[in-house]
């Protein structure tokens, strides 16, 4: 959603970087999702990257209007989503602090508040699924994973990486599994580059027994702080990509940064050629 905000022109500036367009620039989400549907996508995220009152407080604001005017940019994301009419509507929760800065991760008591107004909020606008993605520090997961705990929804986790074993913070990510084996419905990988991605799926697949999915972005090193990426995969290497990842049964399969409707369509029509060819 933010590199697809972006490039329609859209100006976002940290902190809150995608968070306020739901409310300024309603019609752009909207358009984004409905053209990642109309280009086969069955999942839709809400476009809530950065919707917390923690991220509001960060542009000068009270508390109260912070969190007032997170919560009414949270509904709306949530109603903007919707009417694109998806299979599955899925809520997008990250870390509190920027998702590739596991080091400012500003500690328990503000991360269980933050997990837990965004959840009850969500909860209250109705979703198919919460996603916690571009998880990248062992508390931070342990903590959203206490906030929904015993809760009657979907719950998938997706991580960004350090390297091959570790999650960005360092922590390793066979500790993710033991935290999250009883917890979650789905692990993945996202916002990793592919050939990152390639390294750390092989080590999921041989010690993650239920289901995976995986989402890479498509910029062939990190992104930027402010989403911008100078050099991206060529199409025929990220289809090549995808089919291999096809060829191991993810119950998940999409792209992050970087992609765009094209991608997810070219992803759909090699799907729809895989399930042929099994039938």
């Amino acid at each position: 959603m933010g590199t697809e905000l972006m490039d329609r022109g859209l100006k976002m500036p940290l902190p809150l970087w995608s968070a306020d367009t739901n409310i300024t620039h309603p019609e752009f989400v909207k358009a984004v999702h409905i053209d990642y549907v109309n280009a086969g996508a069955d999942i839709i995220c809400t476009n809530t990257f950065r919707t917390t009152t923690w991220t509001y407080r960060k542009v000068g604001l009270s508390h109260k209007a912070s969190q007032s005017r997170a919560r009414s940019s949270l509904m709306k994301a949530v109603d903007l989503a919707r009417e694109s009419n998806p299979n599955i509507l899925a809520a997008s929760l990250t870390s509190i602090e920027d998702c590739y800065e596991p080091s400012l991760y500003p500690g328990r008591s503000i991360a269980e508040d933050t997990y837990g107004e965004n959840i009850n909020w969500f909860l209250e606008a109705g979703v198919d699924v919460l996603l916690f993605e571009t998880m990248g520090h062992i508390e931070e997961i342990e903590i959203a994973l206490e906030t929904v705990k015993n809760l009657d929804y979907k719950i998938w986790l997706s991580l960004v990486m350090k390297d091959k074993d570790h999650i960005l913070s360092g922590h390793k990510i066979k500790d993710v599994f033991k935290i999250a084996m009883q917890d979650i419905d789905c692990l993945m990988l996202n916002c990793n580059t592919i050939l990152r991605t390639n390294e750390a799926l092989e080590l999921i697949k041989n010690n993650w027994s239920n289901s995976w999915g995986v989402y890479p972005n498509l910029g062939l090193s990190e992104p930027e702080p402010d989403g911008e990426i100078e050099e991206k995969v060529k199409e025929a290497d990220f289809k090549k990509t995808i089919s291999d990842y096809l060829s191991m049964k993810p119950k998940i399969i999409g792209s992050c940064c970087g992609s765009s409707p094209i991608h997810i369509n070219m992803i759909r029509k090699m799907i729809d050629n895989f399930l042929y060819q099994i039938d």
